[in-house]
Order: C-alpha cells, then structure tokens, then sequence
C-alpha cells in the first residue's frame, strides 16, 4: 500500500510537472504575458508541487490573473532592456577587432548577467510578497547581491535546462515546471531565513 501511494504521488507529481509546463508554455505565446506566467508557474510550483497544498492548476490562473497588469509592465520593460543590451552588443562586436575590442566585448557580455540575476529573484519575490514597482527592482538587484552563491545556482539550473531542451526538443513539454521546482529548493531557503528574521524581531 505504501509503493503504491508513492508511486501515485510521484506519477502525480509528473503530471503536474507537465501540465504546468504546458500552462505556461501556452501562456508565454502572447510574449508580453511571459513575466505574469513565469510569476504563476513559480507560485503553483513552491506551494502545490513542493508544498502541501492542492489545486496548481487553480492556483496558477489565480496568480496569472492578479499579476497580469502589472506582469506585463515587467515584460514589456525586460524586453526593451533586452533589446538594447542586445543591439549595444552587436554593435560593440563589430565596432573593431583586436585585444581591447575583445575585452570590452567580454566585459559588456558580463554585464548582461546584472539584469538576468535580476529578474531571476524578482519572479519568485513578486509571487511570494508584495513590493511597490521601484522596490521591486532594488530588493531583486539587492537579493542578487547578497546571496550570489544562491543566484549563480538559479542561473545555473535555468542554462542547464536551455541546453537540455535544445539536445532533446520533447523535453520542452515537462522541463520548465522542473527547472522552477529545482530553482525553488535554493530560493525558498533564503526566503524562510528572512521570514523567520521577521518573526523573531516584531517591531518588523
């Protein structure tokens, strides 16, 4: 009876795995709607996947429903951002060629990692709390900062699933569902050491 409620749970949790990822997969083709998705797949992934609560396909058009004005804002912001960098990249790689070129092109690369780091803490934040706009972005580019260890993870756990989907293309259909599951293991954890912070101080 035992292997049989863990074999249901975890066939359970694979098709959870996939019907969120297609949820949010779905979700994503509007592209300005991609912040408010990826805000309510991280919101049914860290309290119906990995909590104890029930209903994750409830929850998330719950959550893609209150955070749709304010995602797409996000969306469309990134994504300016995005192109700019972009351009100002491309412009930079061919503005010349040599030792310094090649070391301002490293460089400019390098600085891209500020607004991915950024928006790797701002998804799950924006799911967990609520922040005023420009409090959003400080305590995101803040939480980037002083946990690095923790934000090198999230990345690293988003690329690893990037290149796992470009090898096996069919993955596409349950990977982001568990590369948000993984991400949460590191991020949950820096958020209950501040809620308990909270806790203990209550003039907070």
């Amino acid at each position: 009876m035992q292997k049989e409620s863990f074999f249901m749970r975890w066939f359970g949790k694979v098709g959870d795995f996939c019907g969120l990822s297609l949820l949010w997969l779905l979700c994503c083709l509007p592209v300005l709607t991609i912040f408010p998705s990826c805000i309510a797949l991280y919101d049914s992934v860290a309290h119906c996947v990995r909590g104890d609560e029930g209903g994750p396909y409830r929850r998330f058009f719950r959550t893609l429903k209150a955070e749709l004005l304010r995602g797409i804002g996000l969306s469309v912001m990134w994504l300016a951002i995005g192109f700019l960098l972009m351009f100002g990249y491309n412009i930079t790689a061919l503005s010349g060629s040599g030792a310094f070129f090649a070391i301002y092109s490293m460089f400019y690369a390098g600085t891209m990692l500020i607004p991915l780091s950024m928006i790797a803490w701002l998804i799950p934040i924006q799911s967990r709390f609520y922040y005023k706009f420009t409090e959003l972005l400080g305590t995101s580019l803040s939480m980037s900062i002083a946990h690095l260890p923790t934000t090198a993870g999230i990345l690293g756990i988003l690329l690893a699933t990037i290149f796992i989907i470009l090898f096996i293309p069919p993955l596409l259909v349950v990977m982001p569902a568990i590369c948000v599951t993984l991400q949460s293991w590191l991020i949950e954890k820096v958020f209950q050491r501040y809620m308990k912070e909270d806790e203990a101080d209550p003039t907070e």
